[in-house]
């Protein structure tokens, strides 16, 4: 248990390692010693119902946080009495019960699932998984009484293989999982099956404890406001992970979230997405972590282990995103779904989605064929995570086929950073690669705003090479992720400012392909071409392109050549919109970071 850990998260809660209340005489549950259990039958009645989420005792008291969307469990309005029953206050607490639930799980990638039963009183549940088998990879995690249905808000956490026992409890919980009541029901553990090479057993040990109510609910910290009211090209990673992703845990040197945020005052960033495996208990606190100018953004890694990952940034705070899917074409697993229900869950939360690191050998993003449907496409691509390597390479490749095809899916980068150390080695480092966006504020309603519309370039470091890319017509202005209208012919006049890229070559595409390349001599250089709209439409973009770079002391991080690429702005063919405005987003003054670090 990591009491450093829950001291500074949960102050007023006492300590995990504190004695259970005795049990009161005439308590309904009995003593119970270490047993085999077997799935409890299904309960049975009408189908449960959605209540205001709160926080406070066993569920009174509704909780806000800075205008975030409540987080609490809710009860499913099944109890005896029924719906809008009042409910019964529990002055006697069961003795401490311990279950043990077997299984044989049978083949990698399936989701076993090990119910058990609440009872009144019990206000904390502690987890562990054992395994008979030391090399099978597994994972473990929880569903409260709300159950474990795709999309469940009971969800309250989960690790990788790198960890195997948590708890939670009405006032705090291990690293990973989230606080809340303990509401009596079916509860559920997951156990994810990574890799196995034979059918084995697995024991999970749940312990239940009673005890009454906190004298101090557990309330989540406030989200960031606005951290600066102007429009301006902000810089960012949008892939960070902190403690609270198991892998990121087992490297030692992950940054916290307030971590992250000194982190980027150095580098020169403006904001930095928490994006954990699965988790989203990093969210709770980015306020306090952040600072007053820092905007620390909600997010999450949804990691679906067996068909690729996908960065969420500008989730609500206390919400989750499900990982369960399967691409078309393969049987759905118990709870699991299509990818197009995960991307609609994110959209209707203003969340930016984007597929992560899609061409990584082994965590390929698997929804390609999905892709080709607006409803199975994810508004982003994160076609550079890390140092530039060959799999960046490909996605871009891979994403300039889709422009081709017309999809409006967006550039973006993100260090992915797990570990300072290890990252090193590898060449992972906070703000490489990063995006630098045009919001109209320093926020994360403006920021992922922009890069919901393609506002947005991609640069190898916060110090990057700079790239701006505009076009007009007459009465038009537009700039990335924008459109120029017109009749085909038409001509569309492209101008690129590229700052910081001496020495480097500036390459103009089109859907067409290569329209020019530059050597560029000066590090503040513009560039003019004339491009006529094609019949069915089409786009400019641009990548700035060096020498790459390697590294004698860790070849390893050798980086490829990309420096910096753009968004498209779209060629279409027609008239402008009603209410069309023309876009323009002006650089600063002065290259490179819109602050530095304190001497």
């Amino acid at each position: 248990m990591d009491h450093r850990y829950l001291a500074d998260r949960y102050p007023d809660a006492p300590s995990p390692d504190a004695a259970v209340p005795a049990a009161v005489p005439g308590t309904v549950a009995p003593t119970a010693s270490p047993a085999t259990s077997t799935a409890p039958p299904e309960p049975a009645g009408a189908p449960s119902r959605r209540r205001v989420l709160t926080l406070a005792g066993l569920g009174g008291g509704v909780l806000l946080a800075g205008g975030a969307a409540a987080l609490a469990a809710c009860s499913d309005g099944a109890s005896a009495g029924g719906p809008g029953a009042p409910r019964a206050t529990v002055t006697s607490f069961p003795p401490s019960r311990t279950l043990q639930l077997k299984r044989t799980i049978t083949q990698a990638g399936d989701y076993v699932y090990l119910p058990f039963d609440v009872g009144p009183g019990v206000n904390r549940v502690e987890v562990s998984l054992a395994k008979a088998d030391p090399s099978a990879k597994l994972g473990v995690g929880l569903f409260d009484h709300r159950g474990p249905a795709y999309g469940s808000p009971g969800f309250r956490g989960i690790y990788g293989e790198e960890r195997s026992a948590f708890y939670v409890a009405a006032d705090s919980a291990s690293q990973s999982f989230l606080p809340g009541p303990v509401e009596p029901g079916r509860w559920t553990v997951i156990v994810p099956v990574f890799g196995l090479t034979a059918p084995s057993q697995i024991t999970v040990t749940v312990t239940l404890s009673g005890g009454p109510a906190p004298a101090r609910a557990f309330t989540p910290g406030a989200t960031v406001g606005t951290v600066l009211d102007r429009p301006g090209w902000y810089r960012g990673d949008l892939h960070c992970h902190t403690p609270e992703s198991s892998d990121a845990w087992h490297q030692r040197t992950a940054l916290t979230p307030a971590a992250w945020a000194r982190t980027c005052r150095q580098l020169g960033l403006d904001f930095a997405a928490m994006t954990d495996h699965n988790v989203v208990s990093q969210n709770l606190f980015l306020a306090r972590d952040a600072g007053s100018d820092m905007l620390l953004i909600p997010g999450e890694e949804m990691t679906n282990w067996f068909f690729g990952h996908a960065t969420v940034s500008g989730i609500d705070v206390g919400s989750w995103l499900d990982f369960r899917q399967s691409p078309d074409g393969q049987a759905l697993p118990e709870n699991g779904a299509r990818i197009d229900r995960f991307i609609a869950a994110a959209h209707e939360m203003g969340a930016y989605v984007a597929a992560a690191h899609p061409s990584f050998p082994g965590l390929k993003w698997q929804f390609g064929a999905e892709m080709g449907r607006q409803s199975g496409r994810t508004a982003g691509y994160e076609l550079w995570t890390g140092s530039y390597g060959p799999d960046d390479e490909q996605s871009v490749q891979a994403w300039d086929a889709m422009l081709r095809k017309g999809w409006r899916v967006w550039a973006n980068g993100g260090s992915d950073l797990h570990g300072v150390v290890s990252g090193a080695t590898l060449g992972f480092r906070a703000g490489t690669p990063t995006t630098v966006v045009y919001a109209e504020a320093l926020s994360t309603r403006a920021v992922i705003g922009a890069l919901r519309a393609g506002r947005a370039f991609v640069t190898r470091r916060p110090d990057g090479a700079e790239c701006y890319l505009t076009a007009t017509r007459p009465g038009q202005a537009a700039v990335v992720g924008g459109d120029v209208y017109g009749a085909a012919g038409d001509p569309v006049g492209v101008k690129v400012r590229i700052r910081r890229g001496g020495g480097m070559r500036a390459i103009i595409l089109t859907q067409a392909g290569t329209l020019s390349t530059t050597q560029l001599t000066a590090d503040d250089q513009t560039l003019e071409a004339t491009v006529p709209i094609p019949p069915s439409g089409g786009f400019v973009r641009v990548e700035v392109r060096g020498n790459g770079h390697t590294y004698a002391d860790r070849p390893l991080a050798a980086e490829g050549d990309m420096e910096a690429l753009t968004n498209p702005i779209f060629l279409t063919v027609g008239n402008p919109p009603t209410g069309y405005r023309p876009m323009t987003a002006p650089p600063s003054s002065r290259p490179g970071p819109r602050r530095v670090a304190a001497a």
